[in-house]
């Protein structure tokens, strides 16, 4: 099966210990007693980071067994949730509490599905000042009320990780990587290998398809001046000559610079099978590349354009709305308590924390995954602003897409059927029509 009919929560999920509630058929229900209120949770984390939410869970539930309420979580796929969610709220059956990404549900702030939190979250004493101002704006859908939409969980960003026995044996110095574009298309020159015209080894791992070169567009595009939508989200695709910039500039990467291989469509199996040297992705791969015994250390994303930016996105717990309005204070409590209690989840699960008191903690850099791994995704969030558009439409403009809009929209360009006029042409035309319906 190719990657991107394969979600990222799902990368090496064979070669990661399956948690609790991968072993009770996609639920995690603890006995719960009478008089116990339960809390129903949908969660669409599958791999390791799916195993240290399921640890989260299990610990909150510990904490509270003899406290009359429990979470009883159950497992949706990822690619089924948001559909599962409105017919649920439609019903009345919506679970209490699930997994949003900033900016990628307006639609449900919109439409009222999700619950505002303000008043609930200064009710259950959650301390709003602990968090990044970043993190809570991201979690606002301002065109449709200035609340709280979610409480921000996690922060992760793209950044590349460098297989390091490739750059040893091309002498270059792994503790000195790339840091612009010169010096990353110098290195990927020296990593690539190749056997007469056919690449068996990529210095930059691309797809010819899908998701890697959406995204590795988009960060290059901002790079370079281009903005999927203004600031007041009514003009779309502000300066296309940056955007068409930069499709020019991952196209030269298969056909000029050829460090990139058309024919890659697996890129997690590629790079953890050294069929690339240079990836960028996300904290997700970390322990399952490490699981793995390979050989890598991340970096920071390199300076391309006029300013350094990589991809963002933030990972947040919403309430949907419910018949019994007073299950809203319950589920917030346990909220509070899953957030406040959050260092697990960003050591071992995934991106950094949004909470100060969190990243103050003197075992931070100590504790989970090992600084080296960890690090560069915690610093690389001061430069991570390349993040969702928060419209209904949102997800046309998302860059980190396997089969949405843009990966669509883009794929003609990559493959040469489509030219980068009529592609930005065609890309405008649609993300304008998206923000005059917001």
């Amino acid at each position: 099966m190719s990657t991107f009919n394969i979600s990222r929560r799902r990368f090496l999920e064979g070669s990661v210990a399956a948690g609790a509630a991968m072993t009770t058929g996609g639920l995690f229900a603890p006995a719960i007693a009478q008089g116990t209120t339960e809390i129903v949770h949908w969660s669409w984390l599958q791999a390791s980071d799916g195993e240290v939410w399921t640890k989260a869970i299990a610990a909150f539930n510990q904490a509270h067994k003899d406290k009359g309420v429990q979470i009883r979580m159950e497992l949706v796929p990822e690619e089924q949730y948001r559909t599962k969610i409105l017919a649920a709220t439609a019903s009345g059956s919506a679970p209490d509490f699930g997994w949003g990404t900033a900016g990628k549900d307006a639609a449900l702030a919109k439409d009222g599905v999700t619950v505002p939190l303000d008043d609930l979250a200064k009710a259950a004493g959650l301390d709003l000042a602990d968090f990044s101002e970043s993190s809570l704006k991201a979690a606002k859908y301002p065109k449709y009320g200035p609340e709280l939409q979610m409480v921000p969980m996690d922060l992760m960003s793209l950044q590349p990780l460098l297989n390091v026995d490739h750059a040893v044996a091309a002498g270059l110095d792994p503790n000195a990587p790339p840091t612009d574009e010169a010096s990353l298309i110098e290195w990927a020159t020296k990593l690539t290998q190749r056997q007469g015209d056919q690449i068996t080894r990529s210095g930059i791992l691309m797809t010819g398809t899908g998701l890697q070169p959406a995204v590795t567009w988009g960060i290059v595009a901002e790079q370079m001046g281009f903005r999927r939508a203004s600031d007041d989200l009514k003009t779309a695709a502000v300066n296309p000559e940056a955007g068409k910039a930069a499709m020019q500039w991952v196209i030269d990467l298969f056909d000029k610079h050829k460090v990139s291989d058309r024919n890659v469509t697996d890129r997690y199996k590629a790079f953890g099978a050294g069929e690339g040297s240079i990836f960028w992705t996300g904290p997700w791969t970390l322990a399952g590349y490490k699981e793995q015994g390979l050989n890598f250390k991340p970096f920071l994303f390199p300076k391309i354009g006029k300013e350094q930016v990589t991809y963002f996105e933030m990972g947040g717990l919403q309430l949907y709305r419910q018949k019994d309005e007073s299950r809203h204070a319950a589920t917030m409590a346990a909220v509070k308590w899953l957030s406040d209690n959050s260092f697990l989840w960003t050591t071992e699960g995934r991106g950094a924390s949004p909470r100060k008191s969190i990243l103050d903690k003197p075992d931070y850099k100590t504790a989970g995954l090992s600084w080296d791994l960890r690090g560069p995704f915690v610093e690389g969030m001061k430069f991570a602003t390349v993040g969702e558009v928060p419209v209904p439409a949102g997800p046309d403009f998302t860059i980190y897409t396997n089969t949405g809009y843009l990966a669509r929209a883009l794929e003609g360009v990559w493959v040469g059927q489509k030219s980068i006029d009529d592609a930005m042409a065609e890309i405008t035309q649609q993300w304008q029509q998206d923000l005059d319906d917001a």
